[in-house]
């Protein structure tokens, strides 16, 4: 296992057409043309109303889950990094503290295509995430480090990174005005669509690049410290689809 170096269309052509198939030759009387029709529109509208209900209740339930925050570690994700005591639930947070450089948080299922938002915090090191992890030397990383920390002369960035057997490949960085505004906490967020990557701070889009070596991995949250500088870091309001 790797222990890592420091990172510095509800398809909308659902046919709104109810055709009961059926075909009629020559004349009805009126009584019986009256009464096929109005079974025929009735029996349109019972199922105009149907469909339209599933899809309401549907769309509900699925805003409902997915961007619901995960209250707790969420189930299914475990420690593929350091030790699970660096990990803790408290007051609406996820803490992690390292000393013992990097420590990973990760899902058991694998995500190809996904959205991870959070807000993230650290008052001395980075508050990060990874995604499409192999395992923990392979996969991508996000690292949020902000202003005001006893780093990198207390200058902010988040950096998009690339991880294989260990090694870190710079893919984007960000350091902008953004990081003017902002205190040691901040809405990461990064989205993964095929090849493409997107990541953005307080819902502004700062990266963007396209890579083909993961299409599939792990999602978590990362941290990384060491004894003469620690890392402290917590996620609030959690969510991933």
């Amino acid at each position: 296992m790797f222990c890592g170096r420091e990172s510095s269309e509800l398809q909308e052509s659902q046919d709104s057409e109810f055709a009961d198939g059926s075909h009629s030759s020559g004349y009805e009387s009126y009584n019986g043309a009256l009464r096929l029709m109005n079974w025929t529109k009735a029996k349109s509208a019972f199922v105009i109303g149907l469909c339209a209900s599933f899809l309401t209740g549907a769309s509900a339930v699925a805003f409902y889950n997915l961007w619901r925050p995960v209250e707790g570690i969420p189930k299914g994700w475990s420690v593929i990094c350091g030790d699970v005591d660096q990990w803790s639930w408290a007051n609406g947070k996820i803490h992690a503290h390292s000393t013992t450089r990097e420590s990973i948080l990760a899902s058991t299922r694998v995500y190809s295509d996904f959205t991870l938002s959070a807000i993230a915090c650290t008052t001395n090191r980075e508050a990060s995430f990874v995604f499409r992890l192999q395992d923990a030397g392979n996969g991508y990383l996000v690292i949020f480090a902000p202003c005001d920390r006893p780093r990198d002369e207390g200058k902010g960035f988040v950096w998009l990174l690339r991880k294989t057997a260990g090694e870190e490949a710079m893919l984007g960085a960000y350091s902008g005005r953004i990081f003017s505004s902002l205190g040691q906490t901040a809405k990461i967020a990064v989205t993964a669509r095929g090849p493409w990557m997107k990541v953005y701070l307080n819902d502004v889009e700062i990266l963007r690049r396209k890579d083909t070596n993961y299409a599939a991995g792990f999602i978590g949250l990362r941290i990384f410290g060491d004894p003469e500088s620690p890392c402290d870091a917590t996620f609030s309001r959690l969510t991933f689809h």
